[in-house]
């Protein structure tokens, strides 16, 4: 998830689309989110909630130009903008590429921790409540209680399906930095076991404020630790699911998909200090609200692909939360939460997002999205189901570090690169 916090929004949105002007144009909404709890904290750490944007968004900020099938080779190694402070990176800042392909350079360790055994749980928080769907019709195979649409059934199968799989396995090329009993220091890489979901909590009960604020959407993932009494939290991590008509209103005002963070006191006006700590959750908003700007169509045409962008988007936000639980955050005295993203703060999801999409098909309903042949573009993925092939799902690609050759790419959705890389 993209943290904008490197610099001021406005200036950084600036930076990569010239001429660009906060406030205004396309991309103001997503500058006034992201500056929004910054601006008023200086003197407390930075801080943003990572952010998956949606396919306009992110033309905006990448510039809105036509994807045209680009050649196999991977993207080259770039000249940098410098990054001014406070960014806590030293380097510099890759200029955007055109949209629809995927940001250049590797991931880095920045020294947090990992999910290594990745538990994930899920939270659907008021979809039985009275005016949380326009109607409450129900497939009766479906277990999610007022379930219209089908996306709850969507997120609950792809959650239980997605563990085991070579998609969810490009995680584990990523690990954290641990001391032994002798003091000497050692990798712990993640692993990909099968049956991630260890709970799902249908939370009808818990008051729903449709303005979902930021400790409000923590308060219930803190509910969810208390009630599947979660102990081991560095592993595990709560996705709270909202319904049509109590979905995060920002969702569509800024601009984005959903987000994840992690809960720390101290930060931004104590956002979270009334907030158990340390809980790595995700803010899951009703997609379908969204239609086509959060992948909707993104691999089916017509009503198969309604639900498409219920797993896309949902994939990118746990598998950033199992290599970056502590969501890109410094934490007190020096320490650091975030472990693994690029100079940009791109993390393994941000940087392989909406590849092969053209926002211009987008914005204006012509030409054919995904761009047919795009390496790293969405793709989908057969599901782990205990052992035996389960339901395809539609997911974008993974950034790895080990892919073309070492230079990085995106990778998993059955959209790779060809190895080895032809020669230019």
């Amino acid at each position: 998830m993209r943290k904008l916090a490197l610099m001021s929004a406005a200036a950084l949105v600036g930076m990569l689309v010239p001429g660009l002007v906060a406030g205004s144009g396309p991309a103001a909404a997503a500058t006034k989110a992201a500056t929004k709890r910054a601006a008023a904290t200086a003197p407390l750490p930075y801080h943003q909630p990572a952010i998956m944007f949606t396919i306009g968004q992110t033309a905006a900020i990448n510039g809105f130009t036509s994807v045209v099938k680009p050649s196999v080779q991977p993207p080259p190694v770039v000249l940098c903008l410098p990054v001014t402070p406070p960014s806590p990176i030293p380097g510099c800042i890759p200029p955007a590429p055109p949209a629809g392909e995927p940001w250049p350079g590797n991931m880095a360790y920045f020294g947090g921790h990992v999910q290594l055994k990745p538990k994930i749980y899920l939270v659907f928080y008021g979809w039985g409540d009275k005016g949380a769907f326009n109607s409450c019709a129900n497939n009766p195979a479906d277990p999610v209680p007022c379930d219209p649409d089908g996306a709850g059934q969507r997120m609950l199968n792809f959650v239980q399906q997605m563990g085991g799989t070579a998609w969810a396995g490009e995680s584990t090329q990523y690990y954290e930095t641990k001391v032994d009993s002798s003091g000497q220091p050692y990798n712990a890489y993640i692993t990909n076991p099968v049956n991630q979901l260890k709970g799902v909590w249908y939370d009808n009960t818990s008051p729903i404020d449709p303005k979902m604020t930021y400790t409000e959407i923590a308060q219930e993932a803190a509910r969810a630790v208390a009630h599947f009494r979660v102990t081991d939290l560095l592993n595990s991590q709560v996705v709270v699911a909202q319904p049509q008509n109590f979905s995060d209103p920002l969702a569509q005002s800024a601009g984005y998909c959903a987000w994840h963070d992690y809960t720390e006191p101290g930060i931004e006006n104590g956002i979270y200090n009334t907030v158990k700590p340390n809980i790595s959750f995700t803010n899951m908003p009703y997609v379908l609200n969204q239609g086509t700007a959060c992948g909707e169509n993104s691999v089916n045409g017509g009503p198969a692909g309604k639900l498409d962008g219920e797993s896309i988007v949902l994939g990118h936000e746990i598998e950033e939360t199992v290599t970056d639980p502590g969501a890109e955050d410094p934490g007190p005295n020096g320490t650091k939460l975030g472990a693994w993203y690029d100079v940009n703060q791109y993390e393994i999801g941000d940087k392989c997002a909406w590849v092969g999409t053209d926002p211009v098909w987008q914005l204006t309903g012509s030409g054919p999205e995904p761009v047919p042949g795009v390496p790293g573009s969405v793709g989908t993925i057969v599901g782990d189901n205990n052992g035996h092939p389960g339901q395809t799902f539609p997911v974008q690609s993974l950034w790895s570090n080990q892919a073309a050759e070492g230079l990085g790419y995106c990778a998993g959705a059955g959209t790779d690169l060809p190895q080895p890389v032809p020669p230019l």
